[in-house]
């Protein structure tokens, strides 16, 4: 069985200080005694991980579902850091399996904003909570579907969207709690691109995270733009099988008129005569477009047409970028220049 490194290879590797892990009072050994019961207990946490897997993949709405168990490593580094930031706290090889509740991690993914809710009824319909369900949401988002499913709002300084589920799962004897992340494939890409960027060294770089804030708001724009193209779409679909009634119900209209004409006791002439007119009666004209400038649809479009205008605030947010840029070269003469971004265009190119 492998063996946990030694405490100052350890140290050094995840950043800690000695003083900080000294106010935890634990001791290595406990923690090295965690570490191999962890290692014991591993296959029990990857059989609930496929267990919540396959359940999760099933689900309505439900585009993708990817796992993981916590290496055994980094569960040690969580233990110390959560003992750093609150040394009360009883964390030992009898309670870290309750303690630490994101052994299994599980991310899913979804297409439009709107389909969470289905997601997350499967969700509290199949497991029990440990905690309640937390939404994390940027600033200025509408917290209204949160609160109305129970969930509780949380705003995220970086911006970032993504529901968080603890719940209870016990496929074998050992009873296990696992962390479920839901959210979109765009917020999906942007959290993926911001960690990568900002973690370990640029966490609090201004220009990074000018940047990022923007990357952010793209994002949430394409989500909104999701939500209107889905609806646009349900909105035509129901527009035409209306059309289709109609037409059917002026087909069977006409053919009872053609009969009654027939009926009629007037001449072949006048009965060709009104037949002839019957025949150039025009199918009803549908506007499919008119019916869609409707309050809600305004408004969806509206909020993509003002995302737009996100691509202005690239130019305008480069402005504080460009002088931090200045300083930089200052104290470092060497760096090289930071280009202004392009302008988006939405003229389609000419094809060469």
């Amino acid at each position: 069985m492998a063996q946990l490194i030694d405490q100052v290879a350890f140290f050094e590797k995840y950043n800690i200080k000695e003083e900080d892990f000294s106010n935890t009072k634990l001791t290595w050994e406990e923690l090295s005694n965690i570490y191999n019961d962890y290692l014991k207990k591993t296959p029990h946490l990857e059989e609930a991980a496929i267990s919540i897997f396959r359940s999760l993949s099933k689900m309505p709405h439900v585009h993708s579902v990817r796992y993981r168990v916590k290496d055994a490593e980094h569960l040690i580094e969580k233990i110390i850091r959560k003992k750093v930031e609150n040394p009360k706290r009883e964390i030992t090889i009898t309670t870290y399996l309750t303690e630490i509740t994101d052994l299994i991690g599980i991310r899913v993914l979804h297409l439009f904003k709107e389909e969470w809710v289905t997601i997350h009824q499967s969700i509290i319909d199949t497991w029990n909570l440990k905690e309640a369900v937390i939404a994390y949401h940027r600033a200025g988002d509408d917290k209204n579907i949160f609160e109305e499913n129970k969930c509780i709002p949380k705003e995220h300084k970086s911006g970032y969207r993504s529901i968080h589920y603890i719940i209870e799962s016990q496929p074998t004897k050992l009873r296990t709690y696992a962390e479920i992340q839901v959210r979109t494939i765009f917020e999906e890409a942007w959290s993926e691109i911001d960690h990568a960027v900002r973690y370990p060294y640029d966490m609090d770089n201004p220009l990074l995270s000018q940047y990022l804030l923007i990357f952010n708001r793209l994002a949430g724009s394409a989500d909104e733009m999701g939500v209107f193209i889905l609806s646009l779409r349900n909105h035509l679909k129901k527009i035409q099988a209306d059309n289709a009634i109609i037409i059917q119900e002026k087909e069977e209209a006409t053919r009872q008129l053609q009969a009654a004409i027939k009926q009629l006791k007037i001449s072949e002439k006048e009965k060709k005569n009104l037949e002839a007119k019957l025949n150039n009666i025009q199918k009803p004209e549908i506007d499919t477009w008119a019916s869609i400038s409707t309050p809600e649809w305004l408004n969806s479009f509206t909020a993509f047409n003002n995302s737009l205008n996100i691509f202005n605030e690239i130019n305008t947010a480069y402005k504080p970028v460009q002088e931090i840029g200045r300083l930089a070269r200052i104290a470092q003469p060497n760096l090289p220049p930071i280009l202004p971004p392009q302008k988006a265009s939405l003229k389609p190119q000419k094809k060469k």
